[in-house]
């Protein structure tokens, strides 16, 4: 049976620490909460690796995870009851990483010279973003902050599963290329090379397939590392291209349009879009505010620019599905359901439905789109290691020749 770390509350602000064997995470949980105790972290324990420290290397960065552990914590304090000062030294002490006990230090600083926790946050280094703060301020002038922080723990949920999902979905396909264009780059640039010098001692004339394949070898063997160079600095050059505003505009626009891809990245924003946008509205935050704070969580220009048209169509009293159609980008579907939304006034509900349709679709179409790309790679792959087999052994056939 596996060992858990845990980390919970006994009493009304007493630390304990310990280590307990459970079947899983949440048969733990609900053992400490039998013997009284508030669980804050639990993590399966794993033996310990060596950690290796470079000079110059002073701290680690922070990530979206430590955002969410941050959010866990804290919505499970404060619904304990415990004052936010109070709260927040303890998510401050709990924490591993120096760089966000700093943060976490900051706001609590803030927040103990009289501000409010939104502000606190927002005086918190940029670590958490507009999103954070707007809704945790709505949460505190409705006096509902304990559910405020539990939606922003669903938020951040919902964002790490599906950017966890996506990239272990990518992992097998990257791992195919690399370890075929490995393959690839072995035969070229060691193994057909020493088929050549006995090719080239039998004096023999080689069939054309071997003799392209002894071409491409040599300007591989010979110009290989130039290519790489190159190929390297083209990618330099578009990353560079793509940070430029004008790159960004044309590459996300290109991403909405490229096959196989275009629909998935379209899939995936208008879910972020609809999920961001109906949890602001939940904690009623005004929508043109939440528009704008949505603005800036959605990762493609085009979608974020179309935001502008949107905000304005609300303060013109057109609601928000008529500007959804106008801006042509947003599927059909998102623009009836939001009408439907709006007429039943229910328009923050039907959002979430929107992002909880929209993340099973990103996932269908993802799953699908690898189901593709693993057997094209593999396919293209086998034919370029097949022609590099075939091609030598036509030369070594040739060689072996006995004339009659």
């Amino acid at each position: 049976m596996p060992e858990f770390t845990y980390k919970a509350i006994k009493g009304r602000s007493q630390i304990v620490e310990g280590v307990m064997a459970a079947a899983a995470e949440p048969e733990l949980v609900a053992d400490l909460r039998r013997m009284g105790l508030l669980p804050i972290a639990v993590s399966r324990k794993e033996a310990k690796a060596r950690r290796w420290s470079l000079p110059g290397i002073a701290r680690e960065r922070l990530s979206s995870r430590d955002r969410l552990d941050f959010a866990r914590q804290l919505s499970t304090l404060v619904r304990a009851g415990l004052p936010l000062d109070r709260s927040l030294t303890l998510c401050r002490d709990l924490t591993q990483k120096e760089m966000l006990r700093d943060v976490i230090q900051v706001a609590l600083k803030e927040l103990r010279s009289g501000k409010s926790l939104a502000d606190s946050l927002e005086a918190a280094g940029g670590f958490f973003p507009a999103l954070y703060v707007a809704m945790v301020r709505a949460g505190e002038a409705s006096g509902t902050l304990p559910s405020v922080l539990d939606r922003l723990v669903e938020f951040e949920e919902f964002s790490a599963e599906l950017r966890d999902y996506l990239v272990s979905a990518l992992i097998y396909p990257a791992l195919l290329l690399t370890v075929g264009g490995a393959a690839i780059a072995l035969l070229l640039g060691y193994v057909v090379p020493r088929f050549a010098q006995v090719f080239a001692e039998s004096g023999k004339q080689l069939p054309l397939p071997t003799w392209i394949l002894m071409q491409v070898a040599e300007a591989f063997r010979r110009y290989g590392w130039l290519a790489a160079l190159a190929l390297g600095l083209g990618a330099w050059l578009v990353h560079r291209w793509i940070r430029t505003e004008s790159g960004r505009l044309l590459w996300d626009g290109w991403k909405l349009k490229a096959p196989l891809i275009g629909p998935v990245s379209l899939k995936l924003e208008v879910g972020r879009f609809a999920k961001t946008l109906g949890t602001l509205l939940t904690q009623t935050v005004p929508i043109v505010a939440a528009l704008r704070l949505t603005r800036n969580v959605l990762g493609n220009r085009v979608l974020a620019n179309a935001i502008e048209p949107l905000v304005q169509g609300v303060k013109r009293g057109q609601g928000l599905s008529v500007p959804l159609k106008a801006v042509g980008l947003f599927p059909t579907l998102v623009v009836q359901l939001t009408s439907l939304g709006e007429q039943t006034g229910k328009l923050d509900a039907m959002l979430l439905q929107i992002a909880e349709i929209y993340d099973k679709e990103v996932r269908t179409a993802t799953k699908r789109l690898v189901s593709l790309v693993e057997p094209a790679i593999i396919l293209v792959m086998g034919l370029i290691v097949g022609s590099i087999v075939v091609s030598t052994l036509l030369a070594i056939v040739s060689i072996n020749e006995v004339p009659f």
